[in-house]
């Protein structure tokens, strides 16, 4: 049995021991591009990338020019990630600011 076969036999095995769910969502993503043997990501990476850093940075400069007061752990989990997707370019995290943008502007919400 060379490599490739092994592999196959490998990740049918695995496939055919999965739940019916887990089937499914592999099925979902297409069992071609499916690779049951993935390194994970480090989670590492997620937070000392240089995108993280800066968006880490930005969020600190944003309290500090708000007169310092730092809002609750999931409002600033909710800024990280959102600054972290504009950095990335995300279609989500700029969709976002547009709309709070125009919902300003539309209703002066934000203004005191």
């Amino acid at each position: 049995m060379d490599d490739r076969e092994e592999y196959e036999f490998k990740k049918k095995a695995i496939f055919d021991g999965m739940s019916r769910r887990g089937q499914e969502r592999v099925l979902k993503i297409g069992y071609e591009n499916w690779d049951p043997f993935e390194k994970p990501k480090d989670p590492r990476e997620r937070i000392f990338s240089a995108g993280s850093v800066k968006a880490g940075a930005l969020v600190r400069e944003y309290y500090e020019s708000a007169g310092g007061k730092e809002e609750s752990v999931a409002v600033h989990r909710e800024l990280f990630e959102l600054c972290l997707g504009l950095l990335r370019g995300e279609g989500r995290a700029k969709t976002v600011v547009d709309f709070c943008a125009w919902l300003k502007q539309r209703t002066g919400v934000g203004e005191l």
